[in-house]
């Protein structure tokens, strides 16, 4: 089982002391999530922050957790990802997602696609980027995208090529997602984020049936691809935590809420739903620190 820490907001530290901390820690890898703002908390950008963390570490992986095709061209983005995995000695795994906050594109001047179109447009750049990965190269006419990216190749080819990553969970995206990616993230989440941005009720509603469902179906269309999971954690004891766990209910989420052990052991228990990788991305201060002792790292 590994576990990748997603680097919090707001930026309370330095991003390449948080990621020598959690290397020392015994982490397997480190993430950033790829916003501008989410509500009230403002976001770096996410390439900036993984070369900060790459330069500053010798050993951990990285990933983009996961970067918005909806910001930029799929070209521009396995071009950074060619570019970080070769100056991180091969540490970086390129994790690309569909876009699913509607706020962040509508105040940027940028429509925000229906979820069919979001989908179609993500199974086309993954598509593209595959090609970029592997040797620097594609030619695509589809739909959204028309690539032509030859002679000269793209910088920074590597062999191996970094693992592209992708994330799903409808029916649908799973279906066309899975084949194209080394590794796929199975959205835990995903019917809470369905309208553009997190509803908490519907978050709460999420059970483990409907996780196992989604790990299924992703199998089904192909049973060796590499499974993964995000998950929000808060760990600690305080009128706020109670509060949070209090709200999530009997869901799948609540369980991540709590005492660093029972959190820590919910967390080894996703390996009996067939993931072996989880991104943790903490609620509040000091969640990461109180988790690794309790969960096998080093």
């Amino acid at each position: 089982m590994e576990f990748y820490a997603n680097l919090p907001m707001p930026l309370a530290v330095d991003p390449g002391a948080w990621a020598r901390d959690r290397e020392a820690e015994g982490w397997h890898g480190v993430c950033a999530s790829d916003h501008i703002w989410v509500n009230r908390t403002v976001y770096p950008h996410v390439f900036v922050l993984l070369a900060t963390m790459a330069a500053a570490t010798s050993r951990i992986r990285l990933t983009s957790s996961f970067a918005n095709n909806l910001f930029r061209s799929p070209v521009e983005f396995a071009q950074a990802s060619l570019t970080l995995n070769h100056l991180s000695g091969g540490r970086f795994d390129a994790g690309l997602g569909a876009g699913w906050m509607a706020e962040e594109m509508e105040r940027t001047g940028r429509p925000y696609p229906d979820g069919p179109t979001r989908v179609t447009m993500y199974r086309e750049a993954l598509t593209i980027v595959r090609a970029l990965l592997r040797d620097g190269t594609c030619r695509f006419a589809g739909e959204h995208y028309r690539i032509d990216v030859g002679d000269p190749p793209l910088a920074c080819v590597t062999d191996p090529p970094p693992p592209l990553v992708g994330s799903a969970v409808g029916p649908r995206a799973l279906r066309e997602v899975t084949p194209l990616v080394d590794r796929l993230e199975v959205t835990a989440n995903g019917r809470a984020i369905r309208g553009g941005a997190l509803d908490m009720q519907v978050y709460a509603e999420i059970g483990e049936p409907e996780v196992r469902e989604a790990a299924a179906r992703a199998r089904a269309v192909r049973d060796d691809v590499p499974l993964g999971t995000f998950i929000m954690v808060a760990v600690g004891d305080t009128p706020q935590i109670a509060g949070l766990r209090a709200a999530l209910g009997d869901g799948f989420f609540s369980r991540f809420v709590g005492a660093p052990g029972p959190v820590a052991q919910a967390l080894l228990d996703l390996e009996g739903l067939g993931f072996d990788r989880v991104q943790l991305t903490p609620f509040g201060g000091g969640a990461l620190e109180a988790l690794a002792p309790h969960l096998g790292l080093g």
